[in-house]
């Protein structure tokens, strides 16, 4: 961001270097500009510190629930299914299948309910 205040502060250095007559129409359009442009220069700098910790922040919260997740699903394996009416994808745990490895399901997206089966068992076993 430096790089940025720099080249305004050379910008501001070139007008006063013309001695411009800030009476005049042109005078007072290019000191504002250059005035406008230091402006532009410390928002963009606060918006890059905001993004910054923003970015922080988030990591911060993707760690935590990767850790969370590790903790919850380490011990239960689920199957994906797809909801056939609104695709939804549904997690299942293995302990809901019954014998013939079918569990009854209520789609939460649109609360279709209906019976999946698990293949992959039959080739497991």
């Amino acid at each position: 961001m430096s790089l940025l205040f720099e080249r305004v502060s050379y910008l501001r250095g070139l007008a006063d270097g013309l001695e411009l007559d800030k009476s005049t129409k042109e005078g007072k359009l290019l000191t504002e500009i250059v005035n406008v442009l230091e402006e532009m220069a410390y928002s963009i700098e606060d918006v890059e510190g905001n993004l910054e910790e923003m970015d922080e922040f988030v990591d911060a919260i993707n760690e935590d629930l990767s850790d969370l997740e590790d903790e919850i699903y380490s011990d239960e394996e689920f199957d994906t299914f797809e909801c056939p009416d609104c695709g939804t994808e549904i997690f299942i745990s293995e302990d809901e299948f019954d014998e013939e490895m079918c569990a009854d399901v209520k789609c939460p997206g649109c609360g279709s309910e209906f019976i999946v089966c698990d293949d992959d068992e039959d080739e497991d076993e």
